[in-house]
């Protein structure tokens, strides 16, 4: 057995002032960055705090739990501040502002679907709003202020580009581009990025690979000493939302120099990493191993399926996550494929299976963190107050800079409105809802109905990822070289996420506009097989062998 901590300690009590992390799915970057706060906090001037930039709330809410673990409480809140990258360009702008001609009280921050909707306001063709906004997210992620953001659009002649971004400007508006754009700006102004290096004594960066240069300009102005970036190139999927893995690491190679790399897994199996090891490999990644491999029963389990069409595919899947819910009513199950459209006739067939309850992560009001957040405010309401009641009381007391709870919110509330309507009873509407789990834990038991970027730093007992195709993965939408690369990083991200068990499908029809038509398999479904050795028939007979063994243990404690 591996010792646990061996490369974990290494990296947390490196005396580096600028530390590099390679941290392989599972490999426990978030024990790491809570095990550097400890070593760092020693190390900080009086007054000084830790800045840990997450990109999600979700990772936010799991790096602040491990490191309230860590820490402490009362050393945690003195010590540390959490945030994500929005959250802290927001900050910035709300001390700042006025620098730059904003007036912060006045100002309504954005959230991701404010330009979207503003677009949508003066075109309908979806098309032309793509490519708007896509351009305004490119000029954006240049140090530039406003007038020279209309003057780059000038010249790229977009003249949808040019008429919403006229017309945020003329109304004091901010898009959501704008937040890290105007932090860059003020952190280039000596004084105020002084202010912030006084305070903040020590940096923790979450998923580097993930950054744009951009992003990485802020972090290395917001904090000169002590910084650390933890993460995994192989797990860069964001490059269409301005990430550029392959420079942001090269810049941190040259910061940092040699990186630390971890390569024992606490999360997966032998069967599961043996699956990622063999697609990793392909990508030039070193091996993972199993911290305790014969901690898990069989050695785990991992199959990939084939199946004549959805319908099939749906009834296999859904049955055999039922057996192990049934079975185990502490397991967490993740269905995930690339894009919810692929999953459609599987989230049909758990509709019809009243006794699955399932949580579906593009429903915010599925987010645990986001219910237990909307039923701490009903609680303080009268009986017979609406959702609307709700929503009003909901935001009025969140923190303005918390932009990306805003936006959860408020798609929670939108869910509401549309099951009974703004004036309705805010605790009936509540209660159609049914849920997997009450817990505050982003993935608690039951099944989980999620697509890929938002499973994306998650873990699940047991994953069905189903899909592979040519279409899906790799999506029809990739059409370069590079483009393709980044879509076998999602399939890396997508079996990563299982502990115990993984499970990978595809069909040989689908059911198009003129019939049912032939798909053919993913190029990577055949790389995967040597790996995924069990089928269907052997899969059940584990899954049953597994939760009758573990009967008889809980039955023979007794």
């Amino acid at each position: 057995m591996t010792s646990p901590h061996d490369s974990q300690q290494v990296a947390a009590s490196s005396s580096e002032p600028n530390l590099l992390v390679i941290a392989p799915p599972g490999c426990g970057k978030t024990e790491l960055l809570a095990m550097r706060a400890v070593e760092l906090i020693p190390r900080l001037r009086t007054h000084q705090k830790i800045l840990a930039l997450t990109f999600t709330n979700r990772a936010k809410a799991n790096l602040s739990e491990r490191l309230r673990q860590l820490l402490g409480p009362h050393r945690f809140r003195r010590y540390v501040t959490v945030h994500n990258f929005h959250g802290h360009a927001t900050d910035l702008i709300k001390s700042h502002g006025r620098t730059l001609g904003l007036d912060p009280a006045a100002l309504t921050f954005p959230t991701t679907q404010t330009l979207s909707k503003a677009l949508k306001e003066l075109s309908a063709d979806a098309d032309a709003n793509r490519a708007a906004e896509e351009l305004l997210g490119k000029v954006k992620r240049e140090v530039r202020n406003d007038d020279e953001v209309a003057a780059a659009l000038d010249q790229f002649g977009d003249a949808l580009a040019v008429r919403v971004e006229r017309e945020r400007v003329s109304r004091g508006q901010l898009h959501y581009d704008d937040l890290l754009r105007h932090a860059q700006q003020l952190l280039r102004i000596d004084e105020i990025a002084n202010l912030y290096q006084q305070h903040y004594g020590a940096v923790l960066v979450d998923e580097f690979q993930d950054l744009s240069t951009q992003q990485l300009d802020v972090v290395l102005r917001t904090s000169t000493t002590w910084r650390t970036f933890a993460g995994d190139p192989l797990q860069g999927i964001y490059s269409w939302a301005g990430a550029d893995p392959a420079n942001v690491e090269a810049r941190l190679r040259a910061l940092c120099g040699q990186p630390v790399e971890l390569t024992v897994s606490y999360r997966s199996s032998p069967a599961v990493l043996g699956v990622v090891n063999r697609l990793a490999a392909t990508m030039g990644a070193k091996p993972l191993t199993a911290y305790d491999p014969d901690a898990w029963p069989n050695g785990g389990a991992a199959a990939a399926l084939a199946f004549g069409d959805r319908a099939e595919e749906a009834d296999f899947v859904c049955t055999t996550a039922a057996t192990i819910a049934a079975a185990d009513s502490a397991a967490s199950i993740g269905i995930i494929t690339r894009s919810a459209g692929r999953r459609t006739v599987i989230d049909q067939t758990f509709a019809a299976m009243p006794d699955v309850l399932c949580r579906r992560w593009d429903l915010a009001i599925d987010d645990p963190l986001v219910r237990d957040r909307i039923r701490s405010v009903v609680f303080g309401l009268p009986r017979g107050a609406t959702v609307d009641d709700a929503r009003h009381a909901a935001l009025k007391a969140l923190d303005p800079s918390d932009i990306d709870t805003a936006e959860d919110l408020g798609n929670a509330f939108d869910q509401l409105t549309e099951q009974g309507g703004g004036d309705a009873s805010v605790r009936q509407v509540l209660s159609r809802f049914r849920h997997a789990d009450d817990s505050d834990i982003a993935v608690g038991p039951g099944v989980h109905l999620l697509n890929a970027h938002t499973g994306k730093g998650q873990q699940f007992d047991w994953a069905f990822v189903c899909g592979l195709e040519v279409g899906q993965v790799p999506s029809y939408f990739a059409k370069t070289p590079e483009a393709v690369a980044e879509e076998k990083r999602v399939l890396l991200v997508m079996l990563s996420r299982a502990r115990h068990g993984l499970v990978v499908t595809r069909v040989h029809t689908a059911n198009g506009r003129y019939g049912p038509f032939q798909v053919d398999a993913s190029p990577w479904f055949a790389d995967l097989q040597p790996s995924a050795v069990v089928n269907s028939e052997q899969l059940t007979g584990q899954i049953d062998a597994l939760y009758q063994s573990r009967d008889v243990e809980e039955t023979s404690r007794y």
